[in-house]
């Protein structure tokens, strides 16, 4: 019986896998978005995150991907990177529309885009959700990385931050 169950054990480790935890990718995504090898990092912590996984992980990804975009020459390769990480974003926001750090994640991309790219029409309601929802955002390093993008972000009034800020 303790045979059987080690084999199976052994044989389902080689199926699941390893991805990273939450904390991890939040703080590679900071660093990432402001340097080169960072955002290559936070792409290969990443790159075992697929359709199965957490709607978090998801959304990360698809943010590693346009961050990776930035840093790419090739335009077509470019486009590419930017309508996949799209792809994931949303995807994860389907899977998940009350999770306030999705919606941080999606405003923070689209508020960083060019225009031409078309992809800023859920700024308003995200940021609207991230206000209505700041008191609720458990995670500390999280809650304050929030109210450090919207406190600098154009798209807030100083009357929305007052609230936030109470």
């Amino acid at each position: 019986m303790s045979k059987l169950i080690f084999i199976t054990t052994v044989f389902l480790s080689f199926f699941m896998k390893d991805e990273p935890k939450v904390e991890t990718v939040r703080s590679l995504f900071y660093e990432a978005s402001f340097n080169k090898s960072a955002a290559a990092k936070f792409s290969k912590a990443l790159s075992i995150v697929d359709e199965n996984s957490s709607p978090v992980l998801l959304c990360y990804k698809g943010v590693a991907e346009m961050i990776q975009a930035k840093h790419v020459f090739n335009p077509f390769n470019k486009l590419a990177k930017f309508k996949n990480g799209k792809t994931l974003i949303e995807e994860s926001i389907s899977r998940d529309p009350d999770d306030l750090e999705l919606r941080f994640l999606r405003f923070s991309i689209q508020s960083n885009l060019p225009g031409f790219l078309n992809y800023d029409t859920q700024i308003p309601g995200d940021k609207k959700k991230l206000i209505n929802g700041y008191s609720r955002i458990k995670d500390v390093e999280l809650r304050r990385r929030v109210l450090d993008f919207l406190s600098t972000s154009k798209y807030c009034t100083v009357d929305e931050l007052k609230k936030i800020s109470k």
